[in-house]
């Protein structure tokens, strides 16, 4: 299935084994289902690694997956 974001077409990755091994800060937006801002928030605060390409945010899969399961009660 596909859906525009950002005036771009991506693949909506339905698990973790279809996810590149880094994805870019729109695939990980659409894979956690949150907004922009929320990623954003999450990057600068450290609470997701990631890291910049000139100006663009990168995630590694492994980094993105720590995150989905680690215990934020």
């Amino acid at each position: 299935r596909f859906k525009t974001f950002n005036e771009r077409v991506i693949l909506m990755y339905y698990n973790e084994n279809e996810l590149p091994a880094i994805l870019t800060f729109a695939e990980a937006v659409e894979y956690l289902y949150i907004g922009r801002n929320t990623l954003l928030k999450l990057l600068h605060n450290g609470t997701i690694k990631g890291f910049k390409v000139g100006n663009r945010w990168r995630i590694k899969k492994e980094d993105l997956l720590e995150f989905m399961n680690t215990d934020r009660a």
